[in-house]
């Protein structure tokens, strides 16, 4: 019995209460009568039920139109089905009934056999709107709220920016859009996997939420009391829009308070994590007028943040737009660089200091746009890694080089080594080394020939990784060199861990070497400790008679630099290293 739909009978008329009760109860319905429309009320607040037949004409203070209105009053009433028991058919009192909140109305008589079937069908039509409406509020949270950290998501956030926007425009009001990145989260999800990833991302979301006090919240125009200056937009990005702000300072408060406190330890089960964020703040109106502007220029702000280091937050400013739109026009020519024959190599020959003759070369690469004219490697380079392009620039670099130093090789040229720059990135692919040896086999160089130059942060990036790709490509007689040595952060110990067979003194050790104390301990240190380990050295930046003489003292192996010979095309290399060997001869 406990399963049957309850129906409270409320009418003054005892005998309609028995018939009612007796015709519900013949189509499997429990009913309960009350005689009067306090006690029904009371009856329901009290108990509940699936649905209220009511009188509208009952001696007392309260009527049915009445009793229905307060009924949908009450937290469980809004939605109940309410069927009106009415001798009045005139217009004016249904319109009252549907006014009061009624959900349907039967006349007076009351044909009993059909009634039971009439309530029935009343519950089941009642039963589907309350599923549509369910299934409409679980929609809504699906579409407008991330189920990660039950924060508004990008979609929200848009829609109530856009509304906050109109509103502030129209009161000359000032607000701000925060736009958050977490640094270093990537190497949280890479390493220790999503899991902790994912509980990063919800404890994220609880800080955020503490740290913006009252005083930061939205004007409440149909938002919630919670949350809803506050989204996450995807990934470890999250958003927050500050209202009636009333200077650009009040933005910098709430921003450098977000940032301590999500620099604060994060602690699951056994590991300490740290993460740090990077904020890009944009104010309307002067940053923006629309959404898409703020969230635009605010992820810009973000951007530059993250560029200086991260753990800051940094001010829209239209210099940043100028800059925004080189690197997309950089980044668009890029992506069609090496197709449209834009991207040549460079050779830089290397001096042996033992035997005076030039013994190798390293390939730098060039990008001379058609659109913007010779861009410097220090700019696009770092933007190919950006943008994920540097995969594809490094395989067409090294079989150029590849395909070159063996077309030397086959015209007699006198080259030991043939020096190609790797980036971390590459490096780290699953299918380096498939590359290197697929290349290696259709230019038919022989590996020994090959030096691929690292940089130490690839040593501290992934150490098993890393290993695993220097040691395979060392077994096939590829050598190995670390470029800009000094400049990075590997350690004695897991520098003579690894194959390598070279260093690269930095140039910036080289510069003044023979006047700056300094420089001059940093590069004999250098050489000392390349020598203790069995690997040969390079000195990069030789610009000085002084500089190649105390290199020498010192027993460096090799130079380079534009003291000794300047980076050329392949044509002008060819002539430069057969006039050597003339000169030698």
């Amino acid at each position: 019995m406990q399963d049957q739909p309850r129906i409270i009978v409320i009418d003054d008329d005892p005998l309609i209460r028995l018939l009612v009760g007796k015709a519900l109860q013949a189509v499997g319905l429990q009913t309960t009568e009350t005689a009067s429309a306090e006690e029904g009320l009371a009856l329901f607040a009290r108990c509940g039920a699936d649905a209220v037949l009511l009188d509208v004409m009952m001696p007392g203070g309260m009527d049915g139109f009445a009793a229905c209105a307060l009924l949908r009053q009450l937290p469980e009433g809004q939605h109940i089905p309410v069927l009106m028991m009415t001798g009045l058919e005139d217009l004016e009192s249904i319109n009252h009934a549907f006014e009061s909140g009624a959900t349907d109305f039967i006349t007076k008589p009351i044909n009993i056999p059909l009634l039971g079937h009439r309530v029935r069908y009343m519950l089941r039509a009642s039963h589907t709107t309350q599923c549509l409406l369910e299934s409409e509020q679980r929609l809504h949270r699906m579409a407008y709220f991330d189920s990660l950290t039950d924060l508004p998501n990008r979609q929200f956030f848009r829609e109530h920016l856009q509304r906050i926007i109109a509103l502030a425009h129209r009161q000359k009001l000032k607000l701000a859009v925060l736009f958050l990145d977490l640094d270093g989260f990537k190497r949280i999800n890479d390493t220790l996997g999503h899991h902790l990833g994912d509980q990063v991302l919800q404890e994220t979301g609880e800080r955020l939420r503490k740290s913006l006090r009252a005083s930061d919240a939205l004007i409440r125009t149909g938002a919630t009391q919670d949350g809803d200056t506050l989204a996450r937009l995807g990934g470890d990005e999250f958003t927050v829009l500050l209202s009636m702000i009333e200077r650009d300072e009040d933005a910098a408060s709430v921003a450098e308070r977000i940032r301590i406190s999500l620099a604060q330890a994060f602690n699951f089960d056994d590991h300490e994590l740290y993460t740090t964020t990077s904020i890009g703040i944009a104010i309307f109106p002067d940053d923006g007028a629309t959404a898409e502007e703020l969230l635009k220029n605010a992820d810009l702000a973000m951007y530059y943040a993250k560029r200086e280091g991260g753990n800051k937050y940094r001010y829209f400013s239209t210099k940043m737009t100028d800059a925004a739109l080189r690197r997309l026009a950089l980044e668009n020519n890029l992506r069609k660089a090496a197709g449209h024959g834009e991207l040549e190599l460079y050779y830089q020959p290397q001096l042996d200091l033992v035997t005076g003759t030039f013994c190798g070369v390293e390939a730098l690469l060039r990008w001379d746009s058609v659109e913007l004219g010779c861009i410097p490697p220090a700019e696009f380079i770092p933007l190919a890694e950006e943008a994920g392009l540097i995969a594809a620039i490094g395989e067409w670099v090294l079989r150029q080089a590849c395909q070159q130093a063996k077309a030397w090789f086959t015209d007699d040229m006198p080259l030991a080594r043939m020096a190609v720059n790797v980036s971390t990135v590459q490096l780290l692919h699953k299918g380096f080394y498939a590359m290197v040896t697929g290349i290696l086999a259709e230019t038919r160089l022989d590996p020994h020939v090959l030096e691929l130059e690292i940089t130490e942060s690839a040593l501290v990036c992934d150490e098993a990784s890393v290993m695993g790709a220097l040691s395979a490509l060392k077994q096939i007689g590829v050598q190995l060199a670390i470029d800009d040595f000094g400049m990075g952060y590997s350690s004695l110990s897991r520098l003579k861990s690894f194959p390598i067979d070279r260093l690269k003194v930095d140039q910036s050790f080289v510069h003044n070497i023979e006047q700056d104390p300094e420089n001059a301990a940093i590069a004999t240190a250098i050489i000392a400790m390349a020598k203790s380990l069995g690997m040969k050295v390079t000195a990069e930046g030789v610009e000085t008679d002084a500089q190649l003489a105390f290199l020498k003292d010192r027993k460096c192996d090799e130079a380079q630099g534009f003291l000794l010979a300047k980076p050329m095309p392949a044509i002008e290399i060819r002539e430069f290293l057969l006039n050597q060997l003339i000169s030698t001869e």
